[in-house]
């Protein structure tokens, strides 16, 4: 990753360079200038991103906008918009301090530059980058309708297909997996999952291929197909670690944990491998991988059956999500808490637990947590 940054840089340069350089005769038409550095700016945004590095990334995005606009490439200032506003809605789960009116102005300005040039690439990035904003919001906070996340991801699917544009083909495909899955169509979503993974293999797209793995082993640990998902998990993961991308890494190093421990309550290595995801989080200064490595470690404690180690790491992470507003996970960080009171046998606690989560679960407009909640509650024998 480093190297991609740094050639990331070498590019941004010589493009700067080169759109000074209006009366050289090498220099190309204007159009050939800005779109050199807006096409720099936003692979640089994308290493920045990748090693979350947010801040950076986002004032890349305000420098290179304001740079692509002087060189009147309406097309470029919507691709580094786009990208701008996606690094963003990331910081909204993973940073504190940003709020949703300053993404949306952004992901609009970019979807208006976006339709106003005619640029088949920018309008692609456009629609994807306001998509995975709705769906952050639908599936963190229950805000929103899954159809109306579902049409962005749709649309930029039908144009870049028609555009030949990889990689936003690619973006549309995950991303509408990810609509099914979240809504427990799994047949669905697993043909989006396949399909996106031999559009990525045929296209050297390593990170999109990681993606489609992960989200395959999800489906796969669903059914019950342990080996299947451990083997899924551990390619995603090697191939994140490939590209350097930290935050991705801390979620695959979670996921792998967990389902080694369910496959062996006793996996000495599914620890590492959240601790390390623990790590890494607190290195980069992540909410969202701390208590996504807070839950995991919880959770293979109490698999253990060793609930003193399991609720400080339960408890922390109940206080992370909530303070992050991040419903879902509050509401499976409450069932893993229920859990352990059930196995010390703290019926009322356990009754509290499970209270609390419905509570999260129905206010937020949580379906799909509303039914794990329902799972739980019958798991424990304490069903309203």
């Amino acid at each position: 990753m480093r190297q991609l940054i740094c050639v990331g840089l070498v590019s941004l340069v010589t493009a700067c360079a080169t759109s000074r350089s209006a009366q050289a005769p090498s220099a190309g038409t204007g159009a050939e200038q800005g779109r050199a550095f807006s096409e720099a700016a936003v692979t640089l945004m994308q290493a920045y991103d990748l090693e979350s590095r947010y801040d950076d990334a986002v004032a890349l995005g305000q420098f290179a906008g304001e740079r692509a606009r002087l060189l009147k490439d309406g097309g470029g200032e919507a691709l580094i918009l786009a990208q701008q506003g996606r690094v963003m809605s990331r910081m909204l789960r993973h940073r504190t301090g940003m709020q949703r009116p300053q993404v949306l102005e952004v992901l609009h300005r970019a979807r208006r530059l976006a339709d106003a040039s005619g640029d088949a690439r920018a309008r692609v990035a456009a629609l994807n980058s306001e998509g995975i904003y709705h769906y952050g919001i639908v599936l963190l906070t229950g805000q929103g309708e899954w159809a109306h996340v579902a049409g962005f991801f749709e649309q930029a699917r039908d144009i870049a297909v028609t555009s030949g544009d990889s990689r936003g083909r690619l973006d549309a495909l995950f991303y509408l997996g990810l609509t099914h899955q979240f809504q427990g169509q799994a047949e669905a979503a697993g043909a989006a999952y396949s399909q996106g993974l031999s559009l990525a293999r045929a296209a050297n797209d390593v990170l999109m291929e990681s993606y489609n793995l992960r989200h395959l082993a999800s489906l796969a640990e669903d059914r019950g197909e342990l080996d299947s998902a451990i083997s899924l998990y551990e390619d995603s993961l090697r191939l994140r670690e490939q590209v350097g991308f930290t935050t991705g890494q801390m979620f695959a190093l979670t996921a792998l944990a967990n389902v080694r421990a369910r496959k062996d309550p006793k996996d000495a290595q599914a620890l590492v491998l959240s601790e390390k995801a623990l790590s890494l989080a607190r290195a980069v200064k992540d909410p969202a991988g701390e208590r996504e490595a807070q839950t995991s470690l919880g959770r293979l404690h109490l698999r253990r059956g060793d609930v003193p180690s399991a609720l400080p790491h339960l408890e922390q992470a109940l206080s992370n999500a909530e303070t992050n507003e991040d419903w879902w996970s509050a509401v499976e960080t409450l069932l893993e808490l229920g859990r352990a009171h059930s196995l010390r046998g703290e019926k009322s606690l356990v009754e509290e637990r499970l209270r609390q989560a419905r509570t999260v679960a129905s206010s937020r407009h949580l379906q799909e947590a509303l039914v794990l909640v329902e799972k739980v509650e019958r798991e424990l024998g304490s069903a309203p």
